[in-house]
Protein backbone atom coordinates (compact mmCIF):
# COMPACT_ATOMS: atom_id res chain seq x y z
CA UNK A 1 0.00 0.00 0.00
CA UNK A 2 1.34 3.41 -0.90
CA UNK A 3 2.13 5.90 1.82
CA UNK A 4 -0.45 8.42 0.55
CA UNK A 5 -3.12 5.72 0.39
CA UNK A 6 -2.40 4.74 4.03
CA UNK A 7 -2.65 8.37 5.03
CA UNK A 8 -6.02 8.69 3.28
CA UNK A 9 -7.33 5.57 5.03
CA UNK A 10 -6.19 6.90 8.42
CA UNK A 11 -7.81 10.28 7.71
CA UNK A 12 -11.09 8.59 6.68
CA UNK A 13 -11.06 6.46 9.83
CA UNK A 14 -10.37 9.54 11.94
CA UNK A 15 -13.19 11.44 10.18
CA UNK A 16 -15.59 8.52 10.69
CA UNK A 17 -14.73 8.30 14.40
CA UNK A 18 -15.14 12.06 14.79
CA UNK A 19 -18.49 12.01 12.96
CA UNK A 20 -19.70 9.09 15.08
CA UNK A 21 -18.70 10.89 18.27
CA UNK A 22 -20.49 14.07 17.19
CA UNK A 23 -23.60 12.12 16.27
CA UNK A 24 -23.52 10.24 19.58
CA UNK A 25 -23.15 13.43 21.60
CA UNK A 26 -25.34 15.90 19.68
CA UNK A 27 -28.24 13.99 18.16
CA UNK A 28 -29.90 12.96 21.45
CA UNK A 29 -30.37 16.65 22.29
CA UNK A 30 -32.62 17.05 19.27
CA UNK A 31 -34.71 14.01 20.14
CA UNK A 32 -35.06 14.71 23.83
CA UNK A 33 -38.53 13.60 24.90
CA UNK A 34 -40.94 16.23 26.13
CA UNK A 35 -41.09 16.64 29.88
CA UNK A 36 -43.55 14.26 31.49
CA UNK A 37 -46.63 15.98 32.96
CA UNK A 38 -46.36 15.70 36.71
CA UNK A 39 -42.57 15.67 36.66
CA UNK A 40 -40.68 18.35 38.51
CA UNK A 41 -39.13 19.44 35.20
CA UNK A 42 -42.49 19.93 33.47
CA UNK A 43 -44.12 21.67 36.42
CA UNK A 44 -41.08 23.93 36.91
CA UNK A 45 -41.38 25.03 33.30
CA UNK A 46 -45.06 25.82 33.81
CA UNK A 47 -44.31 27.76 37.00
CA UNK A 48 -41.56 29.75 35.29
CA UNK A 49 -43.91 30.59 32.42
CA UNK A 50 -46.68 31.76 34.76
CA UNK A 51 -44.31 33.62 37.07
CA UNK A 52 -43.32 35.95 34.23
CA UNK A 53 -46.67 37.69 34.72
CA UNK A 54 -46.65 37.64 38.53
CA UNK A 55 -47.43 39.05 40.98
CA UNK A 56 -50.91 39.77 39.64
CA UNK A 57 -53.92 41.31 41.33
CA UNK A 58 -56.79 38.89 40.65
CA UNK A 59 -59.45 41.03 42.29
CA UNK A 60 -59.61 43.77 44.91
CA UNK A 61 -58.85 41.28 47.70
CA UNK A 62 -56.57 38.65 46.15
CA UNK A 63 -53.10 38.71 44.67
CA UNK A 64 -51.39 35.70 43.08
CA UNK A 65 -47.82 36.17 44.26
CA UNK A 66 -45.97 33.24 42.73
CA UNK A 67 -46.29 29.66 41.55
CA UNK A 68 -43.91 26.84 42.40
CA UNK A 69 -43.36 23.23 41.47
CA UNK A 70 -42.73 20.00 43.31
CA UNK A 71 -42.88 16.43 42.07
CA UNK A 72 -46.53 15.79 41.07
CA UNK A 73 -47.59 19.07 42.73
CA UNK A 74 -48.22 22.57 41.42
CA UNK A 75 -48.32 25.31 44.07
CA UNK A 76 -50.15 28.63 43.94
CA UNK A 77 -49.32 31.24 46.60
CA UNK A 78 -51.96 33.90 47.19
CA UNK A 79 -51.96 37.00 49.34
CA UNK A 80 -55.25 38.22 50.78
CA UNK A 81 -54.52 41.93 50.75
CA UNK A 82 -57.14 43.02 53.30
CA UNK A 83 -56.72 40.21 55.84
CA UNK A 84 -54.48 40.08 58.91
CA UNK A 85 -53.47 36.61 60.09
CA UNK A 86 -54.38 37.33 63.71
CA UNK A 87 -58.00 37.99 62.68
CA UNK A 88 -58.46 34.64 60.92
CA UNK A 89 -59.79 31.41 62.36
CA UNK A 90 -57.50 29.07 60.43
CA UNK A 91 -59.69 25.98 60.81
CA UNK A 92 -62.84 27.82 59.79
CA UNK A 93 -61.04 29.37 56.83
CA UNK A 94 -59.88 25.95 55.62
CA UNK A 95 -63.24 24.28 56.24
CA UNK A 96 -65.09 27.01 54.35
CA UNK A 97 -62.63 27.45 51.50
CA UNK A 98 -61.90 23.79 50.70
CA UNK A 99 -65.30 22.80 49.21
CA UNK A 100 -65.46 25.98 47.14
CA UNK A 101 -61.88 25.52 45.99
CA UNK A 102 -62.48 21.89 44.97
CA UNK A 103 -65.61 22.81 43.03
CA UNK A 104 -63.92 25.68 41.17
CA UNK A 105 -60.69 23.77 40.50
CA UNK A 106 -62.44 20.66 39.18
CA UNK A 107 -64.68 22.77 36.91
CA UNK A 108 -61.83 24.72 35.25
CA UNK A 109 -60.35 22.99 32.18
CA UNK A 110 -57.02 24.78 32.79
CA UNK A 111 -56.60 22.96 36.07
CA UNK A 112 -58.52 19.74 35.54
CA UNK A 113 -57.17 18.92 32.06
CA UNK A 114 -53.63 20.23 32.45
CA UNK A 115 -52.93 19.05 35.98
CA UNK A 116 -55.48 16.92 37.81
CA UNK A 117 -56.16 14.40 35.03
CA UNK A 118 -52.40 13.94 34.74
CA UNK A 119 -52.02 13.05 38.42
CA UNK A 120 -50.89 16.45 39.67
CA UNK A 121 -52.10 17.77 43.02
CA UNK A 122 -52.79 21.49 43.18
CA UNK A 123 -51.72 23.22 46.37
CA UNK A 124 -53.18 26.60 47.28
CA UNK A 125 -51.31 28.49 50.00
CA UNK A 126 -52.89 31.62 51.42
CA UNK A 127 -51.05 34.44 53.15
CA UNK A 128 -52.25 37.60 54.84
CA UNK A 129 -51.54 41.18 53.81
CA UNK A 130 -48.09 40.95 55.46
CA UNK A 131 -47.33 37.59 53.80
CA UNK A 132 -47.87 35.57 56.97
CA UNK A 133 -49.22 32.08 56.36
CA UNK A 134 -52.96 31.54 56.87
CA UNK A 135 -53.67 28.11 55.39
CA UNK A 136 -52.66 25.60 52.75
CA UNK A 137 -55.26 23.55 50.92
CA UNK A 138 -54.67 20.73 48.46
CA UNK A 139 -56.95 19.65 45.64
CA UNK A 140 -56.02 16.14 44.55
CA UNK A 141 -57.03 14.26 41.42
CA UNK A 142 -59.24 12.08 43.66
CA UNK A 143 -61.14 15.18 44.84
CA UNK A 144 -62.27 15.62 41.23
CA UNK A 145 -62.90 11.96 40.51
CA UNK A 146 -59.69 11.29 38.55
Amino acid sequence: MKKTHKLQVILWIFAAVAAAYLAWSLIPRYFKPAAVPGSFEYLSQEAARLNQALPAQLDEKTELMVTEAAQAMFIYKYRLVEIAVDRVDHQKFAATAKPQLVKATCARPETSEEFLKKGVTLRYSYFDKDKKHIATLDVTPADCGF
